[in-house]
């Protein structure tokens, strides 16, 4: 019995053990006394305002400099014998002031990459880029890279696409009926909103555009990461609709990568296959 009322009594303390650490009003005051911003909540009699903010500048400047510490050592390490030139003094100090406010090790290693690519090629990561990625969250970084593994590149154009349909019009007038397949990107994680979101962020162009009907006596090139097609159309009157990443986009997309998605490659094999005779190779 004793046993049993140890038990009950271990289970309560954890209970509220874990309430402490996760209930709403501990959390705020866990934040306030972090940032020091406790001064209304739980004053403290020998502390001013004054003493405060000095206390809550210090550690903002301290977290700043061990952000940029790190990016500059993570960017160190992926440097090796490659020949640079000096960046432009102006886009150093703007990366430099966006930088320090990077505090996720995921998006300092991205910004790390981005300092070793300007010092090698000067102008390639412009400050606009710059001022879009430093307001991306982590999650946001997330969603455009999934969405860079299910892009593809159509015709000589090598700017990535986000594939949405392949149109098949039965006839030579617009008004008769078309067939199409859609391309459902929310079984790879990505839902519409998500594409949205990317959007709204200036990386996606918010409309979608549709490629000239398809010669079915001339070939279009259409790639997939390593794979490129040679696609010939079965019939007349074949095209594709697509979203295109913008100028900001395609930066990032070379800074970030991606990886093939091994399921959406075969997917996307099977529809083009509806539409195309495919030759493929690697590239």
């Amino acid at each position: 019995m004793s046993n049993n009322n140890e038990s009950i009594k271990a289970s309560r303390v954890a209970a509220v053990s874990t309430k402490v650490l996760t209930d709403s009003k501990n959390k705020i005051k866990a934040i306030a006394e972090k940032f020091s911003l406790y001064g209304k909540i739980a004053p403290k009699s020998e502390e001013t305002l004054e003493t405060r903010l000095q206390a809550r500048l210090t550690q903002k400047q301290l977290l700043e400099q061990a952000n940029l510490e790190q990016i500059i050592k993570l960017s160190y390490d992926l440097c090796h014998d490659e020949p640079t030139r000096d960046p432009d003094p102006d886009w150093l100090i703007r990366f430099l002031d966006m930088a320090e406010q990077i505090h996720n090790p995921s998006m300092q290693k991205l910004w790390a990459r981005i300092l070793k690519q300007e010092l090698i090629q000067a102008g390639s990561v412009s400050l606009r880029t710059l001022q879009i990625l430093q307001t991306m969250t982590h999650r946001e970084a997330m969603v455009f890279q999934k969405t860079l593994a299910l892009t593809c590149c159509i015709g000589n154009d090598k700017n990535k696409k986000l594939l949405t349909s392949i149109k098949q019009r039965k006839g030579s007038f617009s008004l008769q009926r078309t067939h199409q397949s859609h391309i459902d990107y929310s079984q790879y994680q990505l839902p519409y909103s998500s594409i949205l979101i990317l959007t709204e962020l200036g990386l996606i162009l918010s409309t979608e555009l549709e490629t000239n009907a398809i010669n079915p006596t001339e070939k279009l090139k259409f790639s997939y990461h390593q794979l490129a097609y040679d696609l010939y159309p079965i019939r007349k009157g074949c095209s594709l609709t697509y979203y295109r990443l913008s100028p900001i986009g395609q930066e990032l997309a070379h800074l970030i990568g991606s990886q093939p998605n091994d399921t959406y490659q075969e997917e996307l094999y099977e529809v083009l296959l509806k539409y195309f005779t495919i030759s493929s190779k690697e590239k």
